[in-house]
């Protein structure tokens, strides 16, 4: 039974583990997949305000714990220190020009000054974007009219509720003295203190402690009578434009006062203050921020209401209700109180609770610790073993891999890329590349590289490397790019295989069909040729021949007449025929023979050879021939001479046949050793599938002639026509020897 529950922990164990490094790899994939979020917290005040830090600190915690990325900006407006017009002309300036290429996706701003320079800039420095505030008083829905895209929360403060409470926990009070500045901030709690006053008309009086300086202050708080209760608002300037901290105000307050102090804000607690139904900056702070996350993740700013409902809390400090004599039984309900001296049992119900716990959990982690142990164990075993089998496969794979950073630079390469190139993978990693690319690739690196590093691609090229002997091999390279958050190129991935046995065969079995499609023209050329001859011999020499034995069998008839006196005439006649006919037979085998091999090819050389092959075409078709041959004379040996020709009748054929021209230019040129024939066409061009064709048998031969006479032949088309093109040394040692 004990074995049996260990191994269900243990599978349970593995199973959150598996959950937990699977919620990572999510975590990661969305981390790289949702850029992060902008935000900018423009605050009315200066960093130091306890106030503004506090609503801060409250925004920047909540954001900092959500489960999308959130870039932060903060801006400080310091309108408590400087309230001058042109401060708010300034501040614009400088925003539109920092925030001219930012796009924020919500903007907080807190206190009013804030809210009412984001109202009135909006449309210039943050078109289209939505804005939270918070710390807002004397809130009105009027402010917000024209402006769908604001909302937030409310700073509401409970005057009628401090204050009764306060008349509560002093019921000799007479006199309520409200001290505060002339700030925006400061002018508006005087505003609803009067809008209060009313309500405990009969129960005190009011006063307010308003246009000051600070001596003034300390003498009007030193004199107030014991029965009263100060109201502390805002003060933070005093009428000589002389700033004081929340801190400094507080101090210098209760240091002249012998009355008890209220307040409606949580800067001023523990600083002197009993206590009230106080506001609190963190948490308007923290419900702001509630607000934007509900935007960031996609709900519409019109459908989010206006938070009025402001969250105070009653808070109190400990030190000052003893000062006065105040039970803590007397404060209402969930009441916080700070300073509170902790008992024996607060101070160590935690440590016996912990402790307990501790040693429960130690019994407990000790157990999973060693199953986890076990299993670690195991898993490490096999994660070595696949890391083996995959280092051996990568480093031992038939294909050559390599990855190569934004620059460039090889990062990596497997062992089978450094057996290729015929170096150590030392040599390899850290060099460029383009260091290992024959210069040819090279060029084609060069271009097509920097079009890679500002996009996620997938492709397939191929390119010529260079070994450390100086040969050449090409390969097929499969290339995928690994980019960043902006889309640059952090690394390439490259799979590249040898072509080198693929081209070696794709070759010997394009030679081997347009060797057997060659052989098959040869033999039905030899056939025709053989038909063409027969033909001839037998139309136009058996022709001739039968009509001279016929013309001899007349002059033997005529010859013996039996001693009969012959008429010479008709046998003159008769004869001249003959001799014609003779004549007319020698001329026919001539040009059977010229048409086998041209006798103008062995008496005058190639260049009249040409010219008289031309001539020959000028007779059967309307084509317009121009030549040029340099020099006039070529001289080739006899069995270059007769292959050079044979490629010039090729053409010609061709042209005759297929290329539809009414224009042919020839070009017979000797210079340095070498032989260049051109013969160009104005038809409608040779297709390039054409010239690649295993069918087309002439264009092989072309080339195999060529081949053969250690030359080269080229056949290009284009819209203006077709060019054969032969370049071949004048001389072949080989041959020579």
């Amino acid at each position: 039974m004990p074995l049996s529950l260990t191994k269900r922990i243990s599978v349970i164990l593995f199973i959150a583990s598996l959950s937990f490094f699977l919620s990572l790899a999510t975590a990661a994939d969305n981390t790289v997949t949702h850029p992060k979020k902008k935000v900018l917290i423009l605050s009315s005040y200066h960093k130091g305000l306890s106030w503004t830090d506090s609503i801060v600190r409250g925004i920047e915690n909540e954001l900092s714990a959500a489960a999308i990325e959130i870039k932060i900006y903060s801006e400080y407006m310091d309108t408590k220190r400087y309230s001058e017009e042109l401060l708010y002309q300034h501040l614009f300036d400088t925003y539109a020009y920092k925030f001219r290429k930012i796009k924020f996706d919500v903007v907080i701003v807190n206190d009013n000054n804030a809210l009412n320079f984001a109202l009135e800039h909006h449309g210039e420095l943050f078109p289209d974007t939505p804005v939270v505030f918070c710390g807002i008083n004397n809130f009105r829905e009027s402010m917000l009219a024209g402006h769908s895209l604001f909302t937030g929360v409310v700073e509401e403060i409970d005057i009628k509720g401090t204050l009764e409470l306060a008349l509560s926990l002093h019921p000799e009070t007479s006199r309520v003295v409200s001290i505060n500045d002339n700030t925006t901030t400061g002018i508006a709690v005087k505003n609803e203190v009067l809008a209060n006053a009313p309500l405990f008309e009969g129960r005190v009086d009011f006063e307010f402690i308003e246009d000051f300086d600070i001596t003034e202050l300390k003498d009007r708080v030193w004199k107030l009578p014991r029965d009263s209760i100060i109201l502390l608002s805002v003060v933070n300037r005093d009428k000589t434009g002389s700033f004081l901290d929340y801190e400094d105000s507080i101090a210098l307050i209760y240091s002249e006062s012998s009355a008890p102090i209220y307040s409606l804000w949580d800067t001023y607690l523990g600083k002197g203050i009993v206590g009230g139904r106080l506001t609190n900056g963190y948490h308007q702070g923290v419900a702001a921020a509630q607000m934007a996350l509900r935007i960031l993740n996609g709900e519409r700013v019109e459908t989010i209401p206006v938070l009025s409902d402001s969250p105070n809390k009653f808070m109190f400090d400990y030190k000052q209700l003893k000062l006065f004599g105040i039970s803590n039984a007397d404060l209402p309900e969930n009441s916080i109180i700070i300073n509170e001296p902790d008992t024996l049992y607060s101070r160590n119900k935690t440590v016996f609770l912990a402790g307990l716990f501790t040693i429960t959990s130690l019994i407990m982690i000790i157990a999973v610790l060693l199953i986890l142990i076990f299993y670690r164990k195991k898993m490490e075993e096999v994660l070595r073993d696949s890391e083996q089998r995959y280092r051996d496969f990568y480093e031992n794979a038939p294909d050559m891999y390599h990855s190569v950073n934004k620059d460039g630079i090889i990062l990596y390469c497997n062992e089978t890329e450094a057996r290729m190139l015929g170096y150590r993978k030392e040599e390899i990693i850290g060099k460029p590349i383009s260091d290992f690319f024959s210069e040819k690739t090279k060029k084609i690196y060069e271009k097509e590289f920097p079009l890679l590093k500002n996009k996620s691609v997938h492709l397939d090229v191929e390119r010529e490397f260079v070994r450390r002997d100086g040969s050449t091999f090409t390969t097929s390279i499969n290339i995928s790019t690994e980019v960043d958050e902006q889309g640059e190129l952090i690394k390439t991935k490259a799979i590249a295989r040898d072509l080198t046995e693929r081209r070696r065969v794709e070759e010997l079995t394009r030679s081997q069909q347009q060797l057997r499609s060659l052989s098959a023209y040869l033999e039905s050329a030899r056939e025709t040729e053989k038909k063409r001859i027969a033909r001839q011999i037998h139309d136009e020499l058996g022709h001739a021949l039968t009509t001279l034995s016929l013309d001899l069998s007349w002059l033997n008839n005529r010859m013996s007449n039996d001693g009969k006196e012959l008429d010479t005439a008709p046998l003159i006649t008769r004869t001249g025929a003959m001799s014609d006919l003779i004549d007319s037979t020698i001329q026919t085998v001539q040009r059977i023979s010229s048409e086998l091999i041209p006798g103008v090819l062995d008496h005058l050389g190639l260049s009249e050879a040409i010219k008289w092959q031309i001539g020959e075409l000028r007779k059967r078709t309307e084509i317009r021939y121009d030549i040029m041959i340099d020099p006039d004379g070529v001289e080739l040996n006899n069995t270059r001479a007769i292959a050079v020709f044979r490629i010039f009748q090729e053409a010609l054929t061709n042209i005759v046949r297929h290329a539809q021209a009414t224009e042919v230019s020839v070009n017979l040129k000797e210079e340095e050793g070498s032989l260049t024939l051109s013969v160009t066409d104005n038809g409608k061009g040779i297709q390039h599938n054409q010239v690649a064709s295993p069918e087309s048998v002439g264009l092989i031969g072309i080339r195999e002639r060529a081949r053969i006479l250690g030359g080269r032949a080229t056949i290009s088309g284009s819209s203006d026509g077709t060019t054969v093109k032969l370049v071949m040394p004048i001389n072949d040692d080989k041959e020579g020897k």
